[in-house]
């Protein structure tokens, strides 16, 4: 959505009718204005290093795989990155087969992004982010 306003000189400004440096500006504003938002409003991010580019992971990566570390990202504890989401409750979210999850978490676990692990006896399993 727009947050910057397209008035200039009190004129109303169609944005199709903007030249591409005036759009520039106004993309740049945009996004400026959406990120003060929402650490205004103390949203949750994620946060990817370049890493994950530098070492190839991107590339590797299946991308429904990357969806998943990316929903595991958001609901992870920022401070230790666990999280303790059932891999039904994550295939009810994707709209997929437990199985299918289970597949995308495999994949995670071969590309070290993510562990997972029981830490009781028929209880949900734990994942844990991974330094990468």
């Amino acid at each position: 959505y727009f947050i910057v306003s397209l008035q200039k000189k009190g004129v109303k400004m169609k944005f199709n009718e903007l030249s591409n440096n005036q759009k520039s500006k106004y993309y740049l504003k945009n996004y400026s204005k959406w990120r003060e938002m929402n650490r205004a409003q103390h949203k949750v991010f994620f946060i990817i290093y370049s890493d994950f580019i530098d070492k190839n992971i991107l590339r590797k990566i299946n991308g429904n795989a990357l969806k998943l570390y990316i929903y595991l990202g958001m609901n992870s504890k920022n401070d230790t990155g666990e999280s303790w989401h059932s891999i039904e409750s994550i295939a009810k979210y994707f709209g997929k087969s437990p199985r299918t999850i289970s597949y995308w978490l495999s994949e995670l676990e071969e590309h070290n992004l993510i562990k997972r692990m029981q830490l009781e006896i028929n209880k949900e399993a734990h994942t844990y982010l991974q330094p990468y």
